[in-house]
């Protein structure tokens, strides 16, 4: 009962478009403001978060704390 089916041009047109994009494609505002905002805003937001913050946070530790100490005194 299923042993065939037909082709639907459309879908075969869609495949097709798909398999050779760089041919199609064109500039258009949405692909120039999608790379505006992937390719600059992004990056550059980010560059501006890490000079901002750059040194602010001490990530390594300073030493044991107090407690820590007082509780390897006692042990001794």
């Amino acid at each position: 009962m299923a042993g065939y089916l037909t082709p639907d041009p459309a879908i075969e047109k869609w495949v097709r478009m798909r398999e050779s994009t760089a041919k199609y494609f064109r500039w258009s505002g949405r692909n120039i403001r999608s790379v505006g905002i992937l390719g600059l805003v992004v990056p550059a937001g980010l560059l501006y978060l890490a000079v901002k913050y750059d040194r602010q946070f001490q990530w390594a530790a300073k030493g044991p704390s107090p407690k820590v100490e007082a509780l390897a005194e006692e042990d001794a």
